[in-house]
């Protein structure tokens, strides 16, 4: 049976191989935490200098625990809690990726009570099928709970743009778990730097581009994604586009 110690080890070997593939951007490579919250991996993970996806409060407390830097953390995931909000707040986090309008308007709200702007990144639907071994983790096509249809995200910006207590920080996607092929993944960035492009010419910057994660891994006889293979579409097309890239792999 597997140790800690020898899955720490596993961790930090495919930290580093997807670190290496994606060597020469600005990268933040944050680890999704609902795949494993030891403190342990967390630990060895922020010695390494990754990031942390997190979907709760509790994921925040362990990753605080574990001495991430909270401008290292991003906070997805539907159905934040007021209280998660005020949580990620007062800890300075990355950024929210934020789901729906009705959470932005949410998170606006609990902002001003707070008194702390908050960071936020819109999660794009990109109405994109990836191929999983099973349709609930297809979570990038238009009839899914997930992210903000493309039709909004423009209206959106505007809106989050004109808010005193809302930082514009990025643009984020995520089309599933357990992608096995890099093509998914290029299709949902060429929409999503598009996008970019139209917010720019609204006078909205963007920092980063979030990528998401779900690259598939290899069970048994299967072959995993290759993250060089995802790193030869997506590098080349990231060239000159003046954003940050984040990556959030779990498994």
């Amino acid at each position: 049976m597997p140790t800690i110690e020898s899955t720490s080890e596993l961790v930090e070997a495919a930290y580093r191989r997807i670190e290496a593939a994606f060597a020469g951007i600005d990268l933040l490579i944050a680890y999704s935490v609902k795949a494993n919250s030891s403190l342990e991996i967390l630990r060895r993970l922020n010695t390494l200098g990754a990031g942390a996806d997190i979907v709760s409060r509790g994921e925040l407390h362990q990753c605080l625990a574990a001495g991430f830097s909270p401008n290292d953390i991003v906070f997805a995931g539907v159905g934040k809690t007021e209280a998660e909000m005020e949580a990620a707040l007062d800890a300075g986090i990355l950024a929210f990726n934020v789901e729906s309008e009705e959470e932005l308007q949410v998170l606006s709200q609990v902002a001003a009570r707070v008194g702390t702007p908050a960071p936020v990144a819109l999660r794009v639907n990109p109405d994109i099928v990836a191929d999983t071994p099973h349709e609930y983790p297809r979570t990038g096509h238009g009839a899914t709970k997930f992210g903000i249809p493309v039709d909004r995200v423009l209206d959106l910006y505007r809106w989050a743009a004109s808010e005193p207590m809302l930082e514009v920080r990025g643009i984020d996607v995520h089309i599933g778990s357990q992608i096995l092929e890099a093509a998914p993944y290029e299709r949902a960035l060429d929409l999503v730097l598009d996008l970019v492009e139209q917010v720019r010419a609204e006078g909205i910057d963007l920092d980063f581009v979030d990528l998401g994660g779900g690259f598939g891994v290899g069970y048994d006889d299967e072959e995993g994604l290759p993250v060089e293979e995802l790193a030869d579409v997506i590098l080349p097309k990231l060239a000159g586009a003046g954003v940050r890239l984040i990556l959030e792999p779990g498994r």
